[in-house]
């Protein structure tokens, strides 16, 4: 079992070649379930690297990767995501995107890059593991039904059966060099909804002969904000957000319908049951005041994300192994979703927060957006901590054995 200054000399070795793979990466970036490009590149850099895997998983373009030690044992696994977002860069970086509208924005460039460097240190540390190790190149985290949903499918939990799994998310408001951690619920379940409000258009000189889609649908994004002010217990979290209205073509028409599109937010079973109908309830409501008739979609995402106690304590104890209990904080929970608790859902594991800020960054820009910056010193960090865990696990399940 290497020390803990192995392990960062290990960890240090490959962080020039994770630099390398990220701004590869950051270049090219592709949307979920379209990562083509991605998944040539990851898999010739497997091949380079030696590794047995399997691809075109999960809907064609995710990876699994099966590291095998010298020795028998347990299996654990570790995952990143390859997708990016619709989104245009603005980071001015010498490797931002060459791709117009798609960039990583969610730095899960910055997770595949830590994954591949993982992969080659773990190479040269193979004949000293009892078990094995698979790591998991996920397309489609930030699109239903989500990677992680079609990678189980294809069997990456089991073949071979998986005992435990671990993942991590960079956190651009967190200083590089730190990580959190908390057992238990931390991520939301993200649903979404699509309701197309519809009327009767007309001048707009003569709103009295019409029946107005824009009117209503104001008035039904307006009273959906009561349904978690009034129909939800102010000490359990829930969100309404509506991202996207799309209607009309001019100043002076009211047009025939008006669509929007958003999300709802829940970390409770029960809670996310009662929203489908609580929702409907008020645009049908509104609707019928306005004399208007609507269309109501809600489509259930993915599961709200619990981390479990032991596979936490895992994690936490080996990134304080690594990093100083200093440097190693309780993760706040997000109402943000995270395919990742399909994984969750099925073995053991913990999904922890990477510190991603730079020391001199002190106005950071946030995931999803225009300007996100990483710090790649959170690299070598990351392959840090998933080289200590898989040390970790292996060693406390054969000890238990």
């Amino acid at each position: 079992m290497l020390s803990k200054d192995q392990v960062w000399e290990l960890a240090r070795s490959v962080h020039p070649y994770g630099i390398q793979v990220r701004r590869d990466l950051h270049r090219n970036p592709e949307l979920s379930f379209e990562e083509h490009d991605t998944h040539r590149y990851l898999a010739a850099a497997l091949q380079e690297l030696g590794c047995s895997f399997r691809s075109g998983l999960g809907g064609g373009t995710g990876l699994q990767v099966v590291i095998r030690g010298a020795k028998p044992g347990p299996t654990v696994a570790l995952r990143a995501d390859i997708d990016a977002l619709p989104i245009q860069e603005e980071t001015g970086l010498p490797f931002a995107s060459e791709r117009p509208g798609v960039m990583h924005a969610c730095g899960h460039d910055v997770h595949t890059a830590i994954l591949l460097a993982t992969a080659r240190a773990l190479q040269t540390i193979k004949d000293d593991l009892a078990g094995q190790v698979v790591l998991i190149f996920q397309p489609g985290e930030e699109k239903n039904p989500g990677g992680a949903s079609l990678m189980i499918r294809d069997g990456v939990l089991d073949d071979p059966k998986v005992d435990a799994i671990f993942g991590l998310h960079v956190e651009p408001y967190m200083e590089a060099g730190r990580m959190a951690f908390a057992p238990g619920p931390v991520m939301a379940a993200p649903d979404e909804i699509r309701v197309t409000v519809v009327g009767r258009g007309g001048h707009g000189a003569a709103p009295h002969l019409t029946v107005d889609p824009v009117l209503t649908t104001c008035q039904v994004i307006t009273t959906l904000q009561q349904v978690v002010a009034r129909n939800v217990d102010p000490f359990q979290p829930a969100v309404i957000t509506i991202g996207m209205i799309q209607g009309g073509s001019a100043h002076n028409i009211i047009p025939d319908e008006v669509s929007f599109i958003g999300t709802v937010r829940t970390m409770d079973a029960e809670l996310r049951r009662m929203m489908p109908e609580r929702i409907e309830a008020v645009v049908r409501g509104v609707c019928e005041a306005a004399g208007a008739t609507y269309r109501f979609h809600y489509e259930h995402g993915y599961p709200m994300l619990v981390n479990h106690p032991e596979m936490t304590e895992i994690g936490r104890r080996a990134a304080v192994t690594v990093l100083g209990a200093e440097n190693v904080q309780r993760m706040e929970p997000s109402m943000g979703g995270e395919d990742f608790a399909y994984y969750l859902e099925r073995v053991p594991g913990t999904f922890a927060r990477l510190g991603a800020r730079a020391k001199d960054n002190a106005n950071p820009h946030g995931l999803h957006t225009s300007r996100l910056m990483i710090d790649e010193a959170c690299i070598a960090v990351g392959v840090a901590y998933y080289i200590q865990v898989v040390q970790d696990f292996l060693a406390s399940t054969n000890r238990g054995a």
